[in-house]
């Protein structure tokens, strides 16, 4: 992933150019593009800063290259307002549009394997030291979820979901998986027993046309019973007979490829969010998950 904001701003700048108009109405002051708003907000991201910090790192008489951009206040009331725009929607365009590019740069085989996980992020800055301290326990309203559907190639994130936490996974899987296929074929879907349920491999076979899932069984209280239903039955053949070396049990073993892209995401983008409310925090996970794919875009030069 690169280190270089210039590289990351030229990323987003080529693709909002793919998936933006250059003025959200024809009554726009044009000040400035929103190309150019959307790459301010990926150095946002990128750098963990707020609005106005974004805005105070940037050289202004460089950055608005338009005659009547007016300075930093301009900027900073042009960007604020630009974060109302980045809805559930548009921000699905824009990864099909980066996992478009992706494919064709060689981030993503022809047979890609998709690893399905989920992570919390933390909904503000209080350390859990303090936490400890103040005897205080966290709440489902405390951290946000994001589920995303990972390439276990290049820790591309082809699909991203956000909702609160502590919840069950499985939900999740099939509108992350419906979104992921937007833009990729997927040759294998990987998760973890908390996906574990027929529907999400039949989902994935039947209406995706992936050719292999693997998900271990959950064995949901049920002791050593057998499962009635197809898939899940074959999961159990899978992972039960075949000896522990078995092809099958390390084709599942990259299933840890997605621990490994949020361990990389958390590293350079940070765990805590500083949204407050929770639309924005969604907001913020979905920048968050353009940022990162940028960083890989820019990586390929």
């Amino acid at each position: 992933m690169t280190k270089s904001p210039r590289a990351v701003a030229q990323e987003a700048l080529r693709l909002a150019r793919e998936s933006l108009p250059e003025y959200s109405s024809k009554f726009s002051r044009k000040d400035f593009t929103q190309h150019q708003l959307f790459a301010i907000l990926a150095l946002k991201t990128f750098f963990k800063a707020d609005y106005r910090g974004v805005v105070q790192m940037l050289d202004l008489r460089r950055a608005a290259r338009r005659p009547r951009a007016g300075g930093g206040a301009a900027l900073l009331d042009a960007v604020q307002g630009r974060r109302a725009a980045a809805k559930k929607g548009e921000v699905v365009v824009r990864l099909f549009q980066a996992t478009a590019r992706a494919k064709d740069s060689g981030l993503i085989g022809d047979k890609p394997t998709a690893a399905v996980d989920a992570t919390g992020m933390e909904s503000r800055h209080t350390s859990r030291y303090f936490f400890k301290r103040a005897a205080r326990k966290h709440t489902s309203r405390l951290w946000t979820k994001l589920t995303v559907v990972c390439d276990t190639g290049s820790h591309f994130l082809t699909a991203a979901t956000v909702s609160l936490g502590p919840a069950n996974d499985a939900p999740q899987f099939r509108p992350a998986m419906a979104q992921a296929s937007l833009a990729i074929g997927y040759d294998r879907v990987l998760g973890d027993a908390a996906f574990d349920s027929e529907e999400s491999h039949r989902y994935c076979r039947e209406d995706l046309g992936v050719r292999s899932t693997v998900i271990p069984l959950n064995r949901r209280n049920r002791g050593r019973k057998w499962p009635l239903t197809r898939y899940r039955r074959q999961m159990v053949k899978r992972f039960r007979k075949k000896p522990k070396g078995s092809r099958h049990r390390r084709v599942y073993g990259q299933r840890w490829q997605a621990e490994s892209a949020f361990s990389r995401h958390k590293r350079l983008l940070g765990s805590a969010l500083r949204a407050k409310a929770d639309a924005s925090r969604e907001r913020e996970c979905y920048l968050r998950v353009l940022t990162h794919n940028l960083m890989l875009l820019a990586a390929t030069g």
